[in-house]
């Protein structure tokens, strides 16, 4: 098995060329023709992520957010693209092309809170269609609170910041990680909540003052869901391979509730 076998699949699953004009997605770090030993999967590629996965064998780390976004300038020994180098570990990154593709990121939060098929595209940016985020019908409307309290259990999050608007909510937009941006399009789609992540106080400001319902369960585990599909797919199509999820890919932050 080389990296390249690897790519190949993820490539399948979420095309690389799919993703947004902005990212970098693919193989950030190291060398398509690399035998691989072992493989770790992780949001984030972070220093303790890379020690994990020296201590397990693995030469492959497989990240949703990719470990070389902006441009590197410099590179020192306490960074994580100089420490991939140091250890020989090669780094595969499927971000905006695993939030856009089907059975991305957005569909697995559709999945895990049990609700039905979408019924729109929150922000189409391809000609197919296809882009962030969607947009759900509720059967029965649900108040604010009750489902922010749903998706605080659904996706494991320490706490949850949302406007409660005191209307009962039946039409859903969701959008995983920093989505906050479409709160325009969720309005213009009819919507009356958007279930996201990183909103910024103009965003809640400008919901508030429109009565509508933001509901932010955090970039971390709003994204964190796709870790367990990508550790399922791998492991489905390399049989017997050496595949398994960082145990330091952990929220970062820390909360005084």
């Amino acid at each position: 098995m080389k990296v390249k076998d690897l790519y190949i699949f993820l490539n399948e699953y979420a095309p690389f060329d799919k993703c947004g004009d902005f990212d970098n997605c693919g193989l950030n770090v190291g060398d398509m023709e690399a035998d691989v030993n072992a493989v770790c999967v992780c949001l984030d590629i972070t220093n303790a992520v890379i020690d994990e996965a020296v201590k397990r064998g693995a030469n492959l780390i497989i990240s949703h957010h990719p470990v070389i976004f902006d441009p590197i300038r410099e590179l020192r020994p306490n960074m994580p693209a100089y420490r991939l180098v140091q250890n020989g570990i090669s780094a595969i990154c499927a971000h905006t092309n695993a939030d856009i593709t089907e059975n991305g990121v957005t569909d697995l939060m559709i999945e895990l809170l049990g609700f039905e098929k979408p019924v729109a595209v929150l922000e189409p940016i391809f000609p197919d269609g296809t882009g962030y985020g969607k947009v759900c019908e509720l059967p029965i409307p649900t108040a604010p609170r009750a489902l922010a309290e749903y998706c605080k259990e659904t996706f494991g999050c320490t706490a949850i910041r949302f406007i409660d608007t005191g209307k009962p909510l039946s039409r859903i937009g969701l959008c995983s990680g920093a989505g906050a941006g479409n709160l325009k399009n969720a309005v213009r789609l009819g919507c009356d909540a958007l279930i996201t992540g990183d909103v910024k106080h103009d965003v809640w400001i400008d919901a508030q003052n429109i009565g509508f319902c933001m509901i932010d369960a955090g970039h971390f585990h709003t994204e964190n869901i796709l870790c367990d599909h990508l550790l399922g797919i791998l492991s489905r199509k390399f049989t017997g391979a050496n595949i398994f999820r960082a145990d330091s890919s952990k929220d970062p932050c820390s909360y005084v509730l």
